[in-house]
């Protein structure tokens, strides 16, 4: 059999944040969802980027046939 082949390919999204408090307490609940800490939280988050990072990655979706090497995010 053949090996499937990889494919990379990059994402780009323009986001607005009209909340900034509301997307910190969602990102927030989010990493306590995926089993990390309070504390560990936040010595990982410097800011929104992190936010929107722990939000919009979801990392290895089971049977989805990709998955996230690397994610950034940065405020302009």
């Amino acid at each position: 059999m053949n090996a499937p082949t990889r494919t990379t390919l990059v994402f780009t999204a323009e986001l607005a944040v009209f909340d900034e408090e509301a997307l910190a307490r969602a990102a927030k609940t989010r990493a306590l969802e995926d089993g990390l800490s309070e504390a560990e939280w936040a010595s990982m988050r410097t800011g929104l980027s992190d936010d929107l990072v722990m939000l919009l990655v979801p990392g290895l979706i089971a049977d989805a046939g990709f998955e996230i090497l690397q994610s950034t995010c940065e405020a302009t």
